[in-house]
């Protein structure tokens, strides 16, 4: 079910005597139709109106809100009626598709407005009627009072105003006032017709409110209309209603009883409270007391922890000064020990070349050795040579070669 916000009527929701001033209306518009007749809800709102009119009747019922148009299709779907999502200002038909449009309470909310009276000039046919409700702005201020202006509307029509809006669009228009009026009815039980005298208040100004059929036709409609609702006894009504309220009320004085009884034992729950809070407060000052205590200790410790904190800092840069003067250490021990690695293996180097060396020098010395025999050998064969006596001879002579002793 849809909520009811306060503007928009929903049957059941609200008051009788709202819904039936706003039923009137159909109840009105259904003189205008004729057999066969093609009608336009516009601004349908719940839906109920669109089912007021003859099943006969062919009855497409527009409005811009879908949580209405929901409603209007759950609640109020007949065969001879469809609901469609529209706006007022756009309507989404072909020009000249319908004999009468109702717009009941719907100008009001629009901002464009004047767009909806273009827009059902549009679409009516030549003879067709626009039937246009609105609420009389002097009446509904002052009906309003303290609670100010209505902010579902966008724009409020006094009687000249509202007058010349129509007769801008439409070449013929005829104005009625409505007005929730009470009346004295006498009615058989099976009546064969309908007197009514009603002649109103003839002063537009004053009415609730304003209602016009427009047309680019002739209208011919000129009587007053009174619709008699089956909930319009009003002293029957009164009574019913003063009955509820005696209830409600003797429900409100059980409920305040209730409520009286319900206070004196909050007021004696209450009571037991302020003594137990009594209590705590001192509890809590005695526990005040010993938090100041804890906090001058607090700051003593905080205090020391300071210090502490600062020597730690001080140790933390120690140790990581030590720690770096490890790692050079570590460093340069790595150096060096590569650095001795590489004269060792210089050193080996150096042995493997000396060994190689002292092998050429012994293989010299045994060649050396060899040599020198050999030379020994040779020059003691020269000494022998030198002193033969065929050397010597020839030495005298001066002949031969030349030979030495050494």
């Amino acid at each position: 079910m849809s909520e009811f916000t306060g503007e928009r009527v929903i049957p059941g929701l609200v008051d009788a005597n709202l819904l039936n001033e706003h039923i009137a209306r159909y109840r009105f518009a259904a003189r205008f139709a004729r057999a066969g007749a093609a009608i336009l809800d516009a601004g349908c709102g719940a839906g109920y109106g669109a089912a007021e009119f003859a099943p006969s009747l062919s009855v497409t019922a527009t409005d811009l809100s879908a949580d209405a148009l929901h409603h209007a299709r759950a609640n109020f779907s007949r065969p001879h009626v469809r609901f469609l999502q529209a706006a007022c200002e756009a309507l989404p038909f072909a020009g000249a598709s319908f004999d009468l449009v109702a717009a009941f309470e719907v100008i009001e909310h629009i901002e464009r407005w004047p767009e909806l009276l273009n827009e059902a000039k549009r679409v009516l046919k030549p003879s067709g009627v626009l039937l246009v409700s609105t609420p009389n702005k002097a009446y509904y201020a002052e009906a309003r009072g303290a609670a100010g202006p209505n902010p579902f509307h966008s724009h409020e029509f006094e009687y000249q105003e509202f007058q010349a809006a129509l007769y801008a669009v439409f070449p013929h228009v005829r104005l009625w006032t409505q007005n929730h009026a009470e009346s004295i009815v006498f009615a058989p039980v099976n009546p064969a017709r309908a007197e009514i005298e009603a002649t109103g208040d003839p002063t537009p100004e004053h009415a609730h409110f304003f209602l016009a059929a427009c047309s680019q036709s002739e209208i011919e409609a000129n009587e007053v209309y009174a619709w008699i609702p089956s909930t319009a006894n009003v002293l029957r009504e009164r009574e019913h209603h003063i009955a509820k309220l005696e209830g409600e009320l003797a429900q409100k004085d059980a409920w305040l009883n209730e409520a009286k009884s319900s206070l004196a034992a909050l007021h004696g729950a209450h009571e037991a409270i302020l003594e137990e809070l009594k209590q705590r407060t001192q509890w809590a000052a005695r526990l005040v007391a010993q938090l100041k205590d804890g906090d001058a200790r607090i700051a003593e410790l905080q205090n020391e922890a300071e210090i502490r904190l600062g020597w730690v800092n001080r140790l933390e840069s120690q140790i990581e000064a030590g720690r770096r003067e490890i790692d050079r250490l570590n460093e340069h021990r790595r150096q060096l020990e590569a650095d001795l690695a590489a004269r060792a293996r210089w050193g080996e180097s150096l042995n493997a070349e000396l060994e190689a060396r002292s092998q050429q020098l012994a293989a010299c010395t045994r060649d050396l050795d060899h040599r020198t025999a050999l030379l020994e050998q040779l020059r003691a064969e020269r000494r022998l040579i030198a002193d033969s006596k065929w050397i010597r001879l020839g030495r005298r002579l001066n002949l031969g070669p030349a030979v030495g002793r050494d």
